[in-house]
């Protein structure tokens, strides 16, 4: 990008699964106002098994939204605790009606969480096909009956038309990234020298960008939305200046 790129607004680059991209982006603008933004999904969730026997279960652990849409696509089980990674998971889950609990932090916070909880039965991991953490294998290492469930799946699709025009913005060009997975399918498509300035969830995230966006990438201070707006806002002000 070029010294005169700082005088053009900056593009939002959001690659996420169409929903999740569209609630963020809704997030993006309700707490910085009004900003330019290409959905471009290099994912989207598609369920990929059925679920296990509930009647064992003592709990359900969610740590996405999708896995919670997933369930309540596939269950009208409603009197189960739901044990959530974040803020965002359990409002989703305390939408269908379930009782949620929010770990407000990440995999390590959410285990730490159990681990004191130690609720009884059968903790259900409904997760991805790609799931990070290993919420279910350290749980059970503790002493608590856990076991993970994939649901769905996260499938990789091609970029649409716009994401090479989402590239090529003359001024700079901010890409979230939520997952380890979402950096490496970005990467994939847009190349190890995308013209970008990364904002990753957290250094796991970074750490799967190849060397020179690793470089310009920016770490959000915590593993949550709000976190992701205010890295994104550090960035916009920082490449605003003119």
């Amino acid at each position: 990008m070029s010294d005169n790129a700082t005088a053009i607004a900056p593009l939002i680059l959001l690659t996420r699964p169409r929903a999740a991209s569209a609630q963020f982006a809704d997030a993006l603008q309700k707490a910085l106002g009004p900003m330019a933004i290409h959905i471009a999904p290099l994912m989207e969730i598609v369920a990929s098994g059925d679920l296990p026997d509930l009647e064992m279960a003592g709990g359900l652990i969610f740590t996405s939204a999708a896995g919670v849409d997933a369930f309540a696509t596939q269950s009208g089980r409603r009197d189960l605790p739901a044990w959530c990674v974040g803020a965002r998971t359990a409002a989703a889950a305390a939408a269908i009606d379930l009782t949620a609990q929010s770990a407000d932090g990440d995999a390590d916070a959410l285990v730490a969480l159990l681990r004191q909880a130690a609720p009884r039965g059968q903790l259900m991991h409904l997760c991805g096909t790609h799931q990070r953490g290993d919420v279910a294998a350290r749980l059970a290492a503790a002493g608590l009956e856990a076991r993970a469930y994939p649901i769905y799946d996260q499938r990789a699709i091609a970029p649409d038309a716009g994401f090479a025009t989402a590239l090529a913005h003359p001024g700079p060009v901010i890409a979230p990234l939520f997952s380890p997975r979402s950096a490496a399918l970005f990467v994939q498509a847009a190349g190890d020298a995308a013209p970008v300035i990364p904002v990753a969830l957290s250094a796991a995230v970074r750490d799967a960008l190849p060397p020179m966006l690793a470089a310009r990438a920016h770490v959000a201070a915590q593993t949550d939305a709000p976190a992701m707006i205010r890295a994104v806002a550090a960035v916009i002000s920082l490449h605003s200046a003119t």
